[in-house]
């Protein structure tokens, strides 16, 4: 599954569910709140996708 992770704080930036099992980050929802920490995520450069294999 992939996940958007906020830089900044290092948590899931946005729920997982809302993500799933796409390769492109959501660019028209720029700015949102971080999911883990609330601060405002502005654009791309602010996130990152990582991979986490569910075992």
């Amino acid at each position: 599954m992939l996940v958007l992770i906020h830089k900044e704080c290092g948590g899931p930036a946005i729920d997982d569910s809302s993500i799933g099992e796409v390769c492109a980050i959501p660019i028209d929802r720029f700015p949102f709140h971080c999911f883990s920490c609330l601060e405002e995520i502005d654009d791309e450069s602010e996130v990152r996708l990582s991979q986490e294999m569910g075992i």
